[in-house]
């Protein structure tokens, strides 16, 4: 069986950790890049707030390449969207064709990712969706994971 190439928006949370673990799991996917935004003016993770060389620390122990799209610290749609493009532009022309996240829910989100990468022939992957918040926070303790 073929693998879907795939590369992995990493927020450095737990959500992310624990789709990304489901994602190296499973026989349709490889999980080749980590894509993750920072705001350059604090280097920091934009969706956490981590610390970059955390950030740096965390992909190395996870052995997984990654890229970091540099973000000013107040970015427009504008800017976001063409450092975006950008980006997925430059993961097309290495052959990927799927992006995954660790989103759970928040459907306007999901809509927004999925018509942005519909447009670039990109699949998007969710492999929490929907899942029982409950469950899924005893599964990531029962597996080892730190919060």
């Amino acid at each position: 069986m073929r693998k879907h190439k795939t590369y992995f928006n990493w927020s450095s949370g737990k959500d992310s950790a624990l789709a990304l673990y489901h994602l190296l799991k499973d026989e349709h996917f490889s999980v080749d890049e980590l894509i993750t935004t920072v705001n350059s003016h604090y280097n920091r993770v934009s969706m956490h707030g981590l610390r970059k060389e955390l950030l740096l620390a965390q992909t190395n122990a996870i052995d997984i390449p990654v890229s970091l799209i540099e973000l000013p610290e107040m970015p427009s749609m504008e800017v976001y969207e063409q450092k975006m493009n950008e980006t997925v532009s430059r993961l097309k022309n290495d052959g990927f064709t799927h992006s995954a996240f660790g989103d759970i829910f928040l459907e306007d989100l999901r809509d927004y990712r999925d018509k942005q990468l519909a447009e670039v022939n990109v699949t998007s992957v969710y492999p929490l969706w929907k899942r029982n918040t409950k469950e899924l926070l005893n599964e990531f303790l029962d597996l080892g994971f730190k919060p």
